[in-house]
């Protein structure tokens, strides 16, 4: 074989566990596309105002979304988030109804 000949072979990836990694909540998420090339996921949190004894004219007009995370990817790596997220929510969703029925039974 010639020091130049090309050989592929299948390299698993394995997850660590890191336990010291940062993490932040987010309840809105906004998605924008550059193109072709990528996609902009950005995460954000938004605490209701306190607006207990304010009248209609006191409520504010709009409240902030403070970012936590920006992630950009590439189409392919969105289309295999969407499959996962997909793929969890069905399985959130199947346990959640077996939870439930096993609640009522």
């Amino acid at each position: 074989m010639s020091d130049q000949e090309i050989k592929e072979k299948a390299i698993r990836l394995i997850w660590e566990t890191n336990e010291t990694l940062p993490f932040a909540y987010a309840n809105h998420i906004y998605v924008s596309h550059a193109g072709e090339k990528e996609f902009h996921i950005f995460f954000g949190h938004v605490a209701p105002p306190l607006t207990i004894g304010l009248t209609e004219e006191e409520l504010p007009d709009s409240v902030s979304i403070t970012p936590v995370a920006k992630i950009i990817v590439t189409p392919e790596v969105m289309s295999d988030f969407l499959d996962v997220l997909n793929k969890n929510l069905r399985s959130f969703a199947e346990k959640e109804s077996a939870s439930k029925e096993n609640i009522n039974d």
